[in-house]
């Protein structure tokens, strides 16, 4: 497959891209910051990112940040991938909707505990994709009408999700005004599968200044304090349940269960299999 960029703007600002690449990238897709929604057209099932998101057809990724996303598309191993994003401008958004509130938009209760989430596409989604794709053979008859139509459905479908669904919730954030604390932030992600520079960016902070706060608060570097506390969950989780080790390490945040056994050996003196069973001695 030749690798194919075409872009369709609203507002002078990116709205929606397709990209069809063969990967993988000897550079990085540039996506621009902002947020973005994502459907895999085609897909070889490659990882994606770390957190096991797959190159899946027929499936969406919803992200607070797009560099995330492009970061994802363009590491990914040997495949074909073609994907339309929407990106999500916050500039653009508050035009879009002259400053007010989206209709079925309500106020977060607490800080995301995703920032990027992956779910099979509904019907309605699919469909909403389906049509932005045909808008990409007649960019010539498209106006700022006709685009920042079709942009209000798709944040009005995404709101009309389930309250507690992560799509939902992402992209309630995107207009929310409610400012969380740095600690809120870091305590509702303890236990999260994320890198420390996608926990910085949901802090609105550089990697610098992130991990200065972080020290200054938790007396601590952010690696140390957070594997520490996930192996602290860890523990307690096979004291007092039947779930299996691999059960364990994910609900842990962690992603690899090999890693996961050799951190709480070095860290107890003892494999997780090894802890347990001297419980029942």
């Amino acid at each position: 497959m030749a690798n194919i960029f075409n872009q369709i703007l609203l507002y002078e600002k990116p709205l929606f891209s397709w990209y069809k690449v063969s990967t993988p990238l000897e550079n990085e897709i540039n996506l621009p910051a902002e947020s973005c929604f994502a459907y895999i057209l085609e897909g070889d099932s490659q990882d994606l990112t770390k957190s096991g998101f797959l190159a899946t057809k027929g499936t969406v990724i919803l992200s607070l940040c797009g560099k995330t996303v492009g970061r994802s598309f363009s590491v990914i191993k040997t495949g074909n991938l073609s994907a339309i994003v929407v990106h999500f401008n916050r500039e653009a958004l508050q035009k879009l909707f002259d400053g007010e509130k989206p209709k079925f938009w309500k106020e977060l209760d607490h800080p995301l505990k995703k920032d990027t989430y992956q779910e099979d596409a509904t019907a309605l989604v699919e469909a909403c994709f389906l049509s932005i794709a045909k808008f990409f053979d007649h960019k010539n008859a498209l106006n700022e009408e006709i685009l920042a139509v079709k942009l209000k459905e798709i944040i009005l479908l995404l709101l009309q999700s389930g309250e507690s669904s992560n799509l939902n919730l992402i992209i309630r954030r995107l207009f929310s005004d409610k400012t969380f604390s740095f600690k809120e932030v870091i305590d509702s992600n303890l236990y999260e599968p994320l890198d420390l520079q996608r926990l910085a960016a949901m802090t609105n902070n550089s990697m610098a200044s992130f991990k200065r706060k972080f020290n200054k608060l938790y007396d601590s570097t952010p690696a140390k304090y957070i594997t520490q506390k996930k192996l602290e969950k860890a523990r307690s989780i096979l004291s007092f349940s039947q779930n299996s080790i691999k059960e364990v390490c994910y609900d842990c945040g962690f992603t690899n269960p090999s890693s996961f056994s050799r951190m709480f050996k070095d860290q107890h003196g003892c494999s997780p299999r090894e802890f347990r069973k001297n419980l029942s001695e």
